[in-house]
């Protein structure tokens, strides 16, 4: 069994870089308030973007996703709010 919050399996053909990107992502704010989440979101797209790539809307959502697995109902209806600012 894996220490990752969610499975990964079903991202194995993004590419790797992004796969790296959205694991850490997920991992590393798992469990930790929106307010503190939502600075990490922009540090990993800007990591991405000197690489040369950028998240899908659909990879977005896939991270705000994982990390509301472990948010509050409230803190889940605020990122659900701010989803359309963010992708």
């Amino acid at each position: 069994m894996s220490d990752d919050p969610i499975s990964f399996d079903h991202l194995s053909s993004l590419d790797p870089k992004k796969l790296e990107i959205i694991k850490f992502v997920i991992s590393s704010c798992h469990g930790k308030p929106l307010e503190l989440i939502l600075p990490d979101l922009m540090a990993a797209s800007s990591r991405l973007s000197e690489q040369g790539l950028s998240f899908t809307n659909e990879e977005i959502s896939m991270i705000i996703d994982g990390l509301k697995e472990s948010m509050s109902p409230e803190e889940q209806q605020r990122i659900d709010m701010i989803r359309p600012l963010i992708m």
